[in-house]
């Protein structure tokens, strides 16, 4: 094996090899891969392959668009057969809020280009002859869908890939990564290589290499399903090839191969597996299959396909995929290593591997992948995301196309909380989940029992008095040393806070071509600052500060999120409130806006900030986490009787939202 290249991607299934295929058309030929066993092998080779559009994240439906487009036009431009098929796809609904959420979803689909179109009942049994429509309200066209061979797409990848210089080592297991010298040295079973950049494609076993190194990547093995029948004379006679039918409520769905079709068997839970880790011999073995568990999803196939019962049963597969709890990849870099990066847990891998592919060559390569990669990104979930975690969470729903992204979820709760976690559940607060923070959204009350009502009712006390919301779920990650100012005009320009205490608030694009998201930059000192952003934003910005920094050397990147609590006071009392609790001396009216100070405030040493931005006066106090629950009851006993009411996230938007209007009014 040669001793170096430039970027080592581990993993030879259809992701690994459509990376290593689209680094060379951007120019790089000093890349290698290493698989265990051979190409295809663990998920790859028997997936149904299908290729889907819609999707109701915007972001994942242009991923799932590129993807497409890369394979459609594949043949054209290498020469290469990958099996396309491009016989479009059918989602059915046969209730109400199935038929809506489609009704829902495809005029966001047709604003981005995707040709698709609802269908009647009748239109759908024409478009699917064997389809039983009893029952059915509609369905979505998609005429630009279908499926690829997956074999045949790797091998494509890797054959052309190799003639533009790239190396494929199969039989070649990792067994470890150690980063010396600012390189990765990569540990195999036929000696070590050294690269700058290693990128992880190796699907359900991809937690497994970072473990190692401190970080668990939430993706667990699950077993699928599916049945392929004998052939059918009812498809023989057809003409023409079906369309995928999908009927996620089911769920289930139905594929033409060759003369027969496959079925997709789907359980009412998440059937495991390797639950006591993957056997290092497994390859491209299957698992035992279990139709009983299924026994539901196969009778509703046979009401939806009546031919489907009469077919005889050519085979059954079961194998093992990836899955994480929100059914989308993992892919990026990682956070505390430089130049370390995934690409797996694709439950879609094959629909999705062209387009991953390019997308992390273009992050590797160009420092920014060209498309939104925010609901796929790795730091998406941080070390909340637990075995324990990530099957709640699959229990509650475990069939892609069965999570509804829009909705809070009831799994996996509660991860991370505040100090005054039960005071806010006490007092009746309705709290959502971001990055797994439990934030107060708004508080449930005798006379406000809806979320407007109360949202309506807490901007009222503030601005009739005082307010108070807990403000801790935030990122805090300190940088601190020569250097540190240079480093942060780096990511949010020349601007930076001049004096000690003050703060900036800036847009910043953290990760590839997401939206900018607002990061406050709070000077501590000449050398040191505070950097804050919403909780969402912790390892995307920690990874982000650590990329900018040098390797090895000032300045420090410190993530400190949730070492300390902050409670924001809004309303005209919120002054008087403030000083009373404080030691004697200070004055709010003293407080410059944005500008942080030194203050005792009840038993707690405190920063305190009068905030701009909102309707009524603001003030943000800053302790350590322990002193909180302290620091509240200080603020309470301060205002006495009902002169400060709790109030959550909702509000607070409300409040600047109105100051907002009030500024451009004026």
């Amino acid at each position: 094996m040669e001793p170096h290249a430039e970027i080592v991607v581990v993993g030879g299934g259809i992701v690994g090899c459509s990376l290593l295929y689209q680094l060379t058309r951007l120019g790089i030929s000093d890349v290698v891969l290493l698989e265990k066993t051979e190409l295809t092998a663990g998920t790859t080779w028997h997936s149904a392959g299908h290729l889907v559009v819609l999707e109701e994240n915007p972001a994942v439906a242009r991923i799932n668009a590129l993807s497409f487009g890369i394979y459609s036009r594949f043949e054209e431009e290498t020469g290469e057969s990958i099996g396309l098929h491009a016989c479009g796809s059918l989602q059915i609904a046969a209730s109400r809020s199935r038929l809506e959420r489609l009704e829902r979803l495809l005029p966001k689909m047709q604003a981005l280009g995707h040709s698709c179109r609802m269908v009647g009942p009748q239109e759908t049994a024409e478009l699917f002859p064997l389809l039983d429509p009893g029952g059915l309200l509609g369905a979505s066209w998609a005429p630009k869908e279908g499926y690829v061979d997956p074999s045949m797409a790797t091998q494509a990848f890797a054959r052309l890939a190799r003639a533009a210089g790239a190396r494929i080592h199969r039989q070649t297991r990792v067994t470890g990564l150690e980063r010396e010298f600012g390189r990765w040295r990569v540990e195999t079973t036929r000696g070590s290589i050294t690269a700058e950049h290693v990128v992880l494609a190796t699907g359900m076993w991809a937690p497994e290499l970072p473990r190692k190194l401190g970080i668990a990547l939430p993706i667990v093995p699950a077993e699928r399903q599916y049945i392929v029948t004998e052939d059918m004379p009812e498809v023989a006679a057809l003409g023409r090839e079906l369309p995928i039918l999908r009927d996620y409520d089911a769920p289930l769905y139905f594929r033409q191969e060759r003369r027969g079709l496959i079925m997709g068997v789907h359980e009412p839970h998440t059937p495991y597996c390797f639950v006591d880790g993957i056997p290092e011999s497994f390859g491209q073995e299957l698992l035992t299959p279990d139709l009983d568990r299924g026994a539901a999803c196969i009778e509703a196939g046979m009401r939806l396909v009546p031919a489907f019962a009469r077919a005889g049963i050519k085979r059954v597969i079961c194998g093992p995929t990836s899955r994480t709890v929100d059914f989308n990849g993992l892919m990026g870099p990682l956070w505390n290593h430089r130049n370390l990066h995934v690409l797996a847990g694709f439950s879609a891998g094959v629909g999705q591997g062209a387009g991953v592919g390019r997308l992390m060559a273009e992050w590797i390569v160009k420092g920014e992948p060209s498309l939104d990669v925010a609901p796929l990104d790795v730091a998406r979930f941080g070390p909340y995301a637990t075995i324990s975690y990530m099957r709640q969470c699959l229990g509650e729903a475990h069939t892609y196309g069965s999570f509804d992204a829009g909705k809070e979820r009831a799994a996996g709760r509660p991860a991370r909380t505040s100090p005054l976690y039960h005071r806010h559940s006490a007092g009746g607060a309705v709290f959502v989940a971001s990055n797994g923070w439990e934030c107060p959204a708004w508080f449930r009350g005798a006379a406000a029992p809806t979320a407007a009502a109360a949202v309506a009712a807490e901007q009222a006390a503030a601005l009739g008095a005082c307010g108070i919301a807990d403000i801790s779920a935030r990122t805090v990650i300190d940088v601190a040393g020569p250097g540190a100012a240079d480093l942060l005009v780096r990511l949010v320009g020349p601007d930076l806070p001049a004096q000690a205490g003050a703060c900036v608030e800036r847009g910043v694009l953290l990760r590839g071509a997401e939206p900018r998201v607002p990061v406050g930059i709070r000077r501590r000192g000449p050398e040191a600052f505070a950097v804050t952003a919403g909780p969402e934003c912790e390892l995307r910005l920690l990874s982000c500060l650590q990329m900018l920094a040098p390797e090895g050397g000032a300045p420090a990147v410190e993530n400190r999120t949730g070492r300390s609590g902050a409670l924001l006071l809004v309303g005209p009392r919120s002054g008087a409130i403030l000083e009373t609790a404080a030691a004697r001396g200070f004055k709010a009216e003293a407080c410059a806006a944005e500008i942080q100070r030194d203050a005792e405030v009840g038993f707690a040493p405190a920063r305190v900030m009068r905030r701009a931005g909102f309707a009524a006066d603001a003030f943000e106090i800053e302790v350590p986490s322990e002193y909180l629950v302290g620091l509240d009851e200080a603020l309470r006993r301060a205002a006495g009787g009902d002169g400060l009411s709790s109030i959550g996230m909702r509000a607070l938007a409300a409040l600047a939202a109105r100051s907002e209007t009030t500024a451009a009014v004026a």
